[in-house]
């Protein structure tokens, strides 16, 4: 059975991964940009500058930026670090246009230089670590994110971050830590409480991860995403060989998502799984046509060319 990410990043499970706003000096929102998946916040620094030129290039560079002048904005924050190389404002700002361009390792860069000279920053740290997740650097981001819970523990989300990182990397075991440690400082975190039950799964504690199941539907019983808790349920059952209550689970996702590719090739999985094999592959059709396979979150596994071959 495919098991996938819940909301937005890339992983084998359904683990969900919510950005969250970094309050800084000032903040801006971006708009809905091309290959951005959500709106994100531009961290935009207000330093104290060496000189009277800097500080206006600064605030023109953010005057830009909220009129969404970003290229304007760009050449203000370049222009600023060409004059005034020693000021670290302008190379968060400037970091900041590149890593909304995608422009990552330059991004990193300017980030990095940000830290050097103005060590031990934790929103920058947090923004570097962010970019270096997106790159797929997981263990640099955990060493990013280690510095923040150094400086500050309680800084919002910081072990969940982390424990995203410790997830992609497989590591559940420091995953499983942070989880708990972030839910002991925001006990009704939905995020965490979901990704903790996929950590037990991968840990195989399934009886705990079953029990949390309910509780987590419980709690939360009008989140926006249950049919991915419904198909991470019946995922469960299904590798604990109880097929039958697995497609009552994955009901359940359809039922809440009636587009869901993804949950229609599981619930073909199922099928196989209790020999009805005309209801497999009409949900295996039923997957091909909401376009499973240009879904980021899918892979094909061996359900995928079991049904690509009974299915002709």
């Amino acid at each position: 059975m495919r098991k996938l990410l819940a909301v937005q990043r890339i992983n084998l499970l359904n683990f969900l991964y919510i950005g969250r706003i970094t309050h800084i000096n000032l903040l801006y929102e971006l708009p809905k940009m091309k290959n951005v998946l959500s709106l994100l916040v531009i961290i935009l620094f207000c330093q104290n500058l060496h000189a009277q030129t800097a500080q206006e290039l600064n605030a023109l560079g953010i005057k830009y930026a909220k009129k969404e002048k970003f290229d304007d904005a760009f050449s203000a924050f370049d222009k600023a670090i060409n004059l005034y190389p020693n000021s670290p404002g302008s190379y968060a700002n400037r970091g900041n246009i590149y890593r909304f361009r995608g422009n990552f390792d330059l991004a990193i860069a300017d980030y990095s230089k940000f830290l050097e000279l103005s060590p031990n920053n934790i929103d920058v740290l947090y923004a570097r670590a962010g970019v270096y997740k997106q790159v797929a650097e997981f263990d640099k981001a955990i060493a990013d994110y280690s510095k923040v819970i150094e400086i500050d523990p309680s800084y919002r989300d910081i072990y969940f971050d982390r424990a995203y990182s410790y997830i992609r990397l497989k590591d559940y075991e420091n995953a499983k830590s942070d989880l708990i440690s972030q839910l002991k400082i925001s006990p009704k975190d939905f995020k965490s409480l979901a990704n903790l039950i996929n950590v037990k799964k991968e840990l195989k504690l399934f009886d705990e991860a079953l029990v949390d199941y309910d509780k987590l539907l419980d709690e939360f019983p009008n989140q926006p995403d249950l049919h991915i808790l419904y198909n991470n349920r019946a995922s469960l059952y299904r590798e604990t060989n109880r097929p039958k209550e697995a497609l009552v689970e994955i009901e359940k996702a359809l039922k809440s998502n009636k587009k869901y590719a993804i949950g229609y090739f599981n619930r073909a999985g199922i099928y196989l799984d209790l020999g009805d094999e005309s209801n497999a592959c009409k949900d295996f059709k039923k997957a091909l046509s909401l376009n499973l396979q240009e879904d980021p979150h899918f892979e094909v596994d061996e359900d995928f060319e079991k049904l690509k071959s009974l299915c002709k």
